[in-house]
């Protein structure tokens, strides 16, 4: 089974404009996307390419997950300090 869920436009912009890869984790306050410094990824995970970086996702999540949305961006941001929006 392939786990299918959508990607927000935002959080595809956020993405390719950061230059960075990210993974998206799990937090008690529920899915994160954090940068792959502050989260590495897994051999297992799922490879999703936006633009010329690799967003990983744990294929044991996807299966959870119908849409990746700017409040998962918003979570890494608060909890970093950063305001960036």
């Amino acid at each position: 089974m392939i786990p299918v869920f959508s990607i927000d436009e935002q959080v595809r912009a956020y993405i390719r404009k950061s230059g960075q890869d990210f993974r998206l984790s799990t937090s008690s306050e529920g899915p994160v996307l954090l940068p792959l410094g502050e989260s590495a990824s897994k051999p297992s995970d799922m490879k999703i390419l936006i633009g010329s970086n690799i967003l990983y996702v744990s294929k044991l999540q996807a299966k959870y997950i119908k849409k990746i949305d700017w409040s998962m961006v918003e979570r890494y941001l608060s909890s970093s300090g950063d305001s960036k929006t």
